[in-house]
């Protein structure tokens, strides 16, 4: 039996890294700004979704939904590989898609 690992937690300030300060972003939707990020080591490019402040989530009902989110491996659904949750700051990294939406 294959264990399955999931999303990976970061501090906020491997969020700024990542995104190089949020300099590159993506678009913006209903639940906040997407960024461009690379992780290192290996370079890995990833999708910052910074999640505003609107989100009634607290700290449990995130992680419980980071927790689901992170099982869910499939073809055509783009891959949870990372989160943030400190103080108010709610941080979702998918893998990046070219040309994808999340």
């Amino acid at each position: 039996m294959q264990q399955m690992i999931g999303p990976t937690r970061y501090a906020y300030t491997d969020i700024v890294a990542v995104t190089s300060h949020f300099r590159d972003k993506l678009g913006q939707g209903g639940y906040g700004s997407v960024y461009k990020g690379v992780l290192l080591p290996g370079n890995v490019y990833v999708a910052i979704k910074m999640l505003d402040g609107k989100s009634s989530c607290d700290g449990e009902d995130f992680i419980s939904e980071v927790s689901t989110i992170g099982r869910i491996h499939h073809v055509n659904v783009v891959r949870l590989v990372g989160f943030c949750s400190e103080e108010m700051r709610r941080v979702l990294a998918y893998e990046y898609m070219p040309h994808g939406s999340l």
